[in-house]
């Protein structure tokens, strides 16, 4: 699947653009990146949105968007991002003297760690999932450049 292309969604036939949706995965990176600590509970309401099971094939079905509100009504900024991105996830959470907060995370294969720094650790964390979505994204899109569109040419042989 090109980065280009549109799907449609078989939750509700909405055409999905694949483009469009990157584009806004890098805002909301430039986003987390940005924002400050008052500002968390609105980008993770953000990422629901982008996370939705019915945006992308490349996005892990099934968190819940009534739990995930109920945690951050009571706070709980942490676990509601836990729940977006999925138990699988490898990372590493920590927080400098001054404040400072890194998440790491793995890739699937392990071949790789994405560390993302923000104001708070939800929004790093956040930070690295959407960095891992990305490199998944541009990954599958140079993996589709690669192959031949299709063996027509040799059967005109």
């Amino acid at each position: 699947m090109s980065i280009n292309e549109t799907v449609a969604s078989p939750v509700d036939q909405v055409v999905f653009d694949i483009a469009a949706w990157t584009a806004q995965l890098r805002d909301f990176l430039d986003d987390c990146a940005g924002s400050a600590p008052c500002e968390e509970i609105d980008r993770i309401r953000e990422a629901m949105h982008l996370f939705r099971p019915d945006a992308a094939r490349s996005v892990r079905d099934g968190f819940d968007p009534a739990g995930i509100d109920a945690m951050l009504a009571c706070g709980a900024t942490e676990s509601a991002v836990l729940a977006l991105i999925g138990e699988d996830e490898v990372f590493i959470w920590s927080r400098g003297l001054g404040g400072n907060c890194l998440a790491t995370l793995v890739m699937p294969d392990g071949s790789e760690e994405l560390m993302c720094e923000a104001t708070t650790l939800s929004l790093a964390l956040l930070s690295a999932y959407v960095t891992k979505l990305l490199i998944r994204l541009e990954r599958r899109e140079n993996q589709d450049a690669a192959q031949p569109a299709s063996d027509a040419g040799i059967r005109l042989h």
